[in-house]
Formats: structure tokens, sequence, C-alpha cells
């Protein structure tokens, strides 16, 4: 369908470029709102002209044009440069050329970036009905084009529930981690030195930035996790709905969680951050549940939960791994 609309924007664009009657402009604005996609598509012609609204710019449109028309005449060279480019039956593809199709297709048609403060959580409603929730201390900047969705997740975590739309994926780029869905709903979180994705339904291809490896396919239900972008991808097993839970209700779910993503995970809602010392893997493994309230008193319980020590330094709260020969207080 999309193919037939570009073509009835593109004769409508040349027809109201070219001196419409008042009948003309009524049936054009009744096209435009008879669907979204119709308004969608005008638009794009109308933005492409005005990238190209230079005496330079429109003389090569109109000497692009003319060699695929053949129509060398005078006349038409000067109705050309004035505007009223006959875009459908030339072909836009080969009126503009590669680089003029491939800049038409990728010019911004929305774009929008947005953070939150600690604790803070919100849901975008986005133009094709897709809607993002941000997680506390979070950080995204959107982009849409004709060809793709693209989405960069900064920081923090994010709930996705994407639109399908088969002409243009939805794209996330996470730290090492890059995203690839039609339609599904599925979560993303910034780790230290992960990605982790979670699936509620549809399925999502996760893969290393720049890697020329198989991306990792994840239906409902699972999750996967990458660490850099020189490492694959790997399907772990953990309760995908967990992942949902503290951007969408305030309950934040540790499932065999190491000290470095658990003082990450808290310092999205806490003003003062939390540290965790020592390496990322090994250490203790901590499972919980906690209410974004009830942080404080979670941090109190890690030292009888865990052999875990908690202590403040330089403005910040630390975790650390307890020694054996440490007191458990």
């Amino acid at each position: 369908m999309t193919a037939r609309v570009r073509e009835e924007a593109a004769r409508w664009f040349a027809r109201l470029h070219g001196g419409a009657s008042a009948p003309d402009t009524a049936a054009w604005r009744a096209w435009m709102h008879a669907s979204p996609e119709h308004a969608r598509e005008y638009t794009a012609f109308e933005a492409l002209w005005r990238d190209f609204d230079t005496t330079a710019g429109t003389q090569a449109l109109a000497d692009a044009a003319q060699r695929l028309s053949g129509q060398r005449s005078r006349t038409r060279r000067r109705t050309l440069v004035r505007g009223t480019l006959g875009l459908a039956s030339l072909g836009l593809a080969g009126l503009l050329g590669r680089h003029g199709w491939n800049a038409w297709q990728d010019s911004t048609l929305y774009a929008q970036s947005r953070t939150t403060g600690t604790g803070e959580r919100v849901a975008l409603h986005l133009p094709d009905g897709s809607r993002l929730t941000l997680g506390p201390a979070s950080g995204a900047a959107l982009r849409y084009s004709r060809r793709q969705r693209a989405v960069v997740l900064e920081r923090g975590e994010a709930v996705f529930d994407v639109a399908r739309d088969a002409a243009r994926p939805f794209v996330i780029d996470a730290g090492s981690a890059r995203i690839t869905v039609l339609g599904t709903r599925f979560a993303v979180s910034l780790l230290p030195g992960l990605v982790r994705v979670s699936v509620a339904h549809g399925t999502v291809e996760l893969a290393a930035q720049g890697g020329a490896a198989s991306p990792l396919r994840l239906n409902a239900g699972e999750a996967g996790e990458i660490a850099s972008a020189a490492t694959l991808p790997r399907r772990v097993q953990r309760d995908a709905q967990d992942a949902f839970a503290a951007a969408e209700r305030g309950l934040i779910v540790f499932d065999q969680a190491s000290l470095p993503e658990i003082a990450a995970t808290l310092s999205r809602w806490r003003r003062q951050p939390v540290q965790a010392e020592g390496p990322a893997s090994g250490g203790p493994r901590i499972t919980a549940a906690v209410q974004a309230r009830d942080v404080e008193g979670f941090i109190q319980s890690l030292p009888r939960i865990a052999a875990v020590r908690v202590h403040e330094r330089g403005g910040a709260l630390w975790l650390a791994q307890r020694s054996s020969s440490e007191k458990n207080h």
C-alpha cells in the first residue's frame, strides 16, 4: 500500500504546485484527512522540496527530470525550474538519483529526546502508535525517518511497546547492543558492562554494535544479554516479566544479581549514588523484590541477607563483598 500512497502523494504535490483549482484543493484536503499515511507521505515531499529550495538544487532537479523524460523543450525546462515537477510520472528515485533518493528516505520526520530524574518514570506515546516507558534516571533520543524508526537508549532502562510496521523496522542502539524489531513488547536495561533485553511478546533480534555475527533471536518470555561489542549475545534463564516491573510499577526485581547490578539499579531510585567495589563477576548473588518506596530499607537489610558490607565514602554509598573474617552487622 505504501508504494501506491507514495505515488498518489507525488501526484498531489505536482498538481498543487502547478496551480490547483479550488475543487482540486478540496479533494487534496479530503485525501490528506483520509489516512495518517497520506499526510505523512505528502509531508515528506514538502520537506524534500524545501531541502532543494535553492537555484542550484532546483536546476539540478530540472536537468535530471529532463534527461529522464526526454523532453528538452525550453517551456518544459522553465516549468520544472519553477517547481511544477511531474514527480509521480517521472519516478522520484530516478528524478533524484541515488544520493537524493537516500536523503529523502532518511530525512527526519519526527525527533525527540527525553530524560528522567532520580525515581521518575515517564511514558511517551509515539506518532506511529508505539509507546516508550522510560525508567528512572534514564535517557533516550528518538528519530523517525521513512526508512527506519531509531532510538538511542543513552542510559538507564526502558520498556518498548512497538507498533508493527513492516516497511520501517524499529532499531534501538543501547551501549554495545543493537536491538531490531518490527512489532513487539520488550524491555532494555543498561547495566555495568552489560545490556539486557527481555521480551514479553513478539520477536527481537539482539546483536553487537557493528557485529558481523548473526543476531540472537529472542521470543516471548525469553531474555538475552550482551557484554560488549566484541562478544556474542547469549540467552539467559530468567523471568522476562521481571524487567517490566520497575519501569511500570516501581517494583525492583533482582534475580541472582551481582553487586554492580544492584548498585546501578538502586542509584536510579535515590539521590545519593550507590557504587560497588570489586569486579563485576564473582561476589554474592542476590535475589529479592524491592518496592521503590522501600529502597532504603532494602539497603539496610543487605548485610543481614548476604555477605555484603555497606559504607559511605566520598559522597556515595558503597557495597562490597564481606570477607569471612568480618562480623555480620
